[in-house]
């Protein structure tokens, strides 16, 4: 599993004083965009070969504040032939607790056809499947 910190803003909190429901999904984004990068070592932003997602999901456990520590973990559980399966959770580093988990499908893509592509076998070889 792959983690990545992040920095709880002022303007993710809502007025029942927990982090808004919808910012978790800039959270997930920051921690898969830095996860792909890590284990991919390529900049997705600047090749025409990329991934897109199309689909999300989350379970939401525990309320998050302003002062928690919290990173996303994130990790692949499975890879179609133009697919990538991700889960990500979003925890408390000091307590370890879970407070989101995601479930996300990725679709390999090209910029300049405006189309699925089949995920290449460089990023297979890379990838590592988890349970």
């Amino acid at each position: 599993m792959y983690t990545v910190p992040i920095q709880i803003r002022f303007s993710d909190i809502d007025g029942f004083g927990h982090v808004n429901n919808s910012v978790y999904w800039n959270y997930f984004d920051i921690g898969r965009v830095d996860f792909l990068q890590h284990v991919l070592s390529e900049d997705f932003e600047r090749r025409n070969d990329t991934v897109v997602l199309v689909h999300v999901e989350a379970d939401y456990k525990v309320e998050t504040r302003l002062h928690d520590e919290i990173a996303v973990r994130s990790h692949v559980v499975g890879i179609g032939e133009r697919s990538i399966k991700m889960r990500q959770e979003i925890i408390n580093i000091k307590t370890g607790a879970i407070h989101v988990s995601s479930y996300s499908v990725l679709s390999g893509f090209n910029k300049a056809t405006k189309h699925s592509i089949p995920i290449k076998d460089a990023w297979r070889a890379k990838l590592v499947v988890e349970a």
